[in-house]
């Protein structure tokens, strides 16, 4: 059996003292002590402790004195002779139970008593109202918890950590009494911020030297950006260890680092998860933040930094690490990885370059806002029917989103563009002509999701709320790598106005907003406008990729009609009668939109009557669609049709 800790046993000599103390007075009587007897010992003045119980009592400090960790505990948590009288007492309890029994039979009660402060003064013979309160080291360090709602009456009973007691007993594995506390592997691998952690360690290390102020680290980052690896590398660089701490454990996680000499390596998953600070002069903390932290503690340096973008280098040197040289799926190559998306990916590579390629997709494309809407992209290159500059202007945008990498990074054309590694690009031209196809094409092509922006949901009347949401929704494109549409861009992006009135002066703040975002934005944006010249000229220049849309001419109207109207289905069924593509591509000037929307009008009507699609159907389903837009039909040459 393993010895008990010397100032456990000398606690021990304490309750024994007491207990003969408490006894002597019913041995004197010679017979069990009555209710009357009880109550005459209350009424007593209270008898001095006997030196047996002040020896005791000695013999604690003295045991505790010599114990390394109880003077690291006094030492880190301020704990005056009270507060360790009080400590020994609880942790006594909470590792021999049969303590509480003690405390009853010195209280004359029948069941256990947990301690209280009460029980704690009589033990301990502290003068009256004496007891730890709010500024007590013990609380504010929660080396123990009240197991009352108030905790602050004598009466109320404490319970000591369980990680306090195991790291008072001597036990090695007491910080892992808590969860979430971990002590990084010191071969984590290699840093992929090198210059990064270089700067950072140059900055932190004569602050630490001098001694005269506490610093804080603060690296800011999305999660699985390498916040928290980085931040325990720079603590290893300046020769020190670290713990990773969850906030969530507040001031317990920092006693935990304290008490084993640690750095302390935040990692706040919610802005409103507060940071208990380190703020004695010459100490450390390390921060990692979704987003910069506001007011900084008194005394405390804090230092800054945002986690860098990973780039394809360091990706493929952290994915050949993971993989053994496994060539790395295309979405690597071509996404703004973090690295944690890498080596999950790493992790699926046995099960095929398929699903680690769908891991990533899936950990990315988890678009959650209301001000967007996904869009299928059913269509392929060869549904598209555009003029040839229009097509060859859509190849080229393809290739430039294609290269982006290739140019920027491998040729260091980055140089020219620091701020934005995005494509921008503008579809303007009447309603009709393809813009919204056309992206549906370029997404499915570039293998992206597609999600539209719902200006009724981005614009909002308040003040600020239009800005906070497209911050939002810019981050959220950027996080999961989706290609986003601004249909009817002209409504969001319109000129800014000479301001008349506080309405005009929001509206351009709006805009301002937005062309600074583009400016850094590193997504893929498509705008649609049939109002182009609606647009404010700053955006216009703020745009890689501007393409005209017209309707389309004859052969573009033919290739539509042929498209819209095969002569039978894919079983071979039989689906129009005596159609002219070439005479209705001739004579009817209409949009791709209005041909599909004319040829699926026809094939209801026809499917109604148990009849083939003819010109007929055609040309009353022209009728209808021209009436909306207030046009009337108008052929030149009926006959080659053969219509009435």
């Amino acid at each position: 059996m393993t010895a008990a800790p010397k100032w456990l046993d000398a606690v021990r000599e304490v309750a024994r003292a007491r207990v003969d103390q408490t006894r002597a007075p019913w041995m004197r009587r010679g017979r069990a002590n009555t209710v009357h007897d009880s109550i005459d010992d209350i009424l007593e003045p209270t008898p001095a402790d006997s030196d047996e119980v002040n020896a005791a009592v000695d013999r604690v400090a003295n045991t505790v004195s010599a114990s390394s960790r109880w003077q690291r505990l006094v030492e880190i948590c301020e704990l005056p002779r009270r507060d360790i009288q009080w400590m020994a007492l609880l942790t006594a309890c909470e590792v021999d139970p049969r303590m509480t029994r003690v405390l009853a039979y010195l209280d004359d009660a029948s069941m256990p008593v947990e301690p209280s402060p009460a029980a704690a003064a009589q033990f301990w013979g502290w003068p009256p109202g004496d007891q730890p309160g709010p500024a007590s080291g013990v609380y504010r360090w929660r080396l123990a918890t009240a197991l009352d709602p108030d905790p602050w009456r004598s009466s109320t009973a404490w319970a000591v950590d369980a990680d306090v007691a195991a790291y008072l007993c001597a036990r090695d594995d007491w910080a892992g009494y808590r969860p979430g506390l971990r002590q990084p592997d010191p071969n984590s691998g290699e840093c992929l911020y090198p210059n990064l952690l270089d700067e950072m360690a140059a900055a932190v290390s004569p602050i630490l030297d001098r001694g005269t102020a506490a610093c804080e680290v603060e690296l800011v980052g999305e999660p699985g950006s390498g916040r928290r690896t980085l931040l325990t590398q720079l603590t290893r660089a300046i020769g020190l260890t670290p713990l990773v701490v969850p906030a969530d454990l507040g001031v317990r996680a920092l006693r935990t680092a304290r008490l084993r000499g640690d750095v302390p390596v935040w990692v706040v998953d919610s802005p409103d998860t507060p940071v208990v600070p380190d703020t004695r002069p010459g100490a450390l903390s390390a921060v990692a933040r979704e987003a910069p932290s506001g007011a900084t503690p008194d005394g405390v340096v804090r230092l800054s930094w945002r986690v860098p973008r990973l780039d394809r280098a360091a990706r493929d040197r952290l994915w050949s690490t993971c993989t053994a040289h496994t060539p790395p799926p295309a979405a690597l190559e071509d996404w703004d990885l973090s690295p944690a998306d890498v080596a999950l990916a790493a992790a699926a590579t046995p099960a095929g370059p398929h699903v680690a390629a769908s891991v990533i997709r899936r950990r990315r494309r988890a678009v959650s806002l209301t001000t967007m809407t996904p869009l299928e992209c059913p269509y392929d290159w060869s549904d598209l029917i555009v003029a040839d500059q229009i097509d060859a202007a859509l190849h080229a945008l393809d290739n430039q989103v294609r290269l982006t990498r290739e140019v920027l990074d491998d040729w260091e054309f980055r140089r020219l563009c620091p701020t934005t590694s995005g494509v921008t690009a503008l579809f303007g031209g009447p309603s009709g002509t393809g813009k919204t196809m056309a992206a549906q094409v370029l997404a499915a092509s570039l293998d992206l999701d597609l999600y539209r922006v719902d200006l009724a949901e981005v614009v909002n009347k308040y003040v600020g709320e239009t800005e906070k949401r497209l911050a939002q929704l810019f981050d959220e494109c950027e996080r999961t790598n989706v290609m986003v549409l601004f249909d009817e861009a002209d409504a969001l992006f319109g000129q800014r106005t000479r301001v008349r009135d506080a309405h005009d002066r929001f509206a351009n703040i709006e805009i301002d907003y937005l062309l600074q975002r583009m400016d850094t934005f590193r997504g893929i944006a498509i705008l649609a406008t049939n109002r182009k010249g609606d647009l404010d000229p700053a955006f216009l220049r703020r745009i890689q990729v501007i393409v005209d849309f017209v309707p389309p001419a004859e052969p573009q109207r033919r290739r539509l009609w042929e498209l819209a109207l095969p002569s039978h289905t894919s079983a071979g069924a039989p689906l129009t009668r005596q159609v002219d593509h070439q005479w209705l591509a001739r004579e009817l000037e209409l949009t791709g939109a209005q041909i599909k929307s004319i040829a699926l009008a026809a094939a209801f009507a026809a499917r109604q009557r148990g009849e083939l699609i003819d010109a007929a159907l055609l040309l009353e389903a022209t009728r209808r669609e021209l009436a909306k837009h207030g046009e009337i039909l108008r052929v030149t040459d009926p006959t080659p049709a053969g219509l009435p």
